[in-house]
């Protein structure tokens, strides 16, 4: 039986994805800055698409608190919160801490070879000095696949909502940030996951995203 001809919501669900992943790296860029209207005539031209796909991302970007809507009025990118990291850091640390103690159980050569190869892309991009972006994505890489080894959609779920709002605080910080201490802190992880040393795996996972958000807090302290 053939199937129904649908090739237009196809091409919307494209679109709305294609605008929703620039539109976020935008606004964690900051190339949106807080406050700032987001209109989705413009967008919907930059893109050469109709508005409703735009709506639709930004309809999901709403629902990740990156825009706020005001029902006929505008489109604002929210604020960026810096006075309180802990709500993402906190419980980004315990759901990667747990993602490692489940996959632990289940990791194979093959996975550990992943792994390293993941932290030396990540290792290469700190040490080329490239722009943010590449190097917050290539850590998130590493991080993910640790994710997909433990195999908990809604673990990975929380933690990609999270990971916005994280890269967006870390991008502002990204120049006074030493990304060597974390380039050390992936390789411990890897030997702890290829020991099947559960109890050192779980601590080093934690550790890694409290001092991160403890180097955060310091760094904010310091501009204000």
């Amino acid at each position: 039986m053939p199937l129904p001809r649908e090739e237009s919501s196809f091409e919307r669900l494209s679109a709305k994805q294609r605008v929703y992943e620039t539109v976020k790296d935008w606004i964690i860029e900051g190339q949106f800055q807080p406050g700032e209207k987001v209109s989705d005539i413009e967008i919907a031209d930059y893109f050469k698409v109709s508005r409703t796909p735009v709506r639709e991302a930004l309809q999901l970007l709403e629902a990740q608190k990156l825009v706020v809507s005001y029902p006929g009025k505008a489109t604002l990118v929210t604020e960026l919160e810096t006075d309180n990291i802990e709500k993402w850091y906190l419980p980004m640390a315990m759901l990667q801490q747990l993602a490692v103690s489940i996959a632990i159980e289940k990791v194979t050569p093959e996975d550990i070879r992943r792994l390293r190869k993941l932290a030396e892309d990540f290792a290469e991009s700190v040490k080329e000095q490239s722009k943010p972006m590449p190097i917050l994505k290539a850590d998130k890489e590493f991080h993910s696949y640790i994710l997909e080894m433990a195999g908990n959609e809604y673990i990975t779920d929380f933690c990609n909502i999270l990971w916005i709002h994280i890269q967006r605080l870390e991008y502002g910080f990204f120049r006074d940030t030493p990304m060597e201490e974390s380039i050390d802190e992936h390789e411990k992880l890897i030997q702890a996951l290829e020991m099947k040393d559960s109890y050192s795996a779980s601590l080093l996972a934690k550790a890694h995203w409290d001092r991160t958000a403890l180097m955060i807090k310091e760094l904010n302290k310091r501009d204000e």
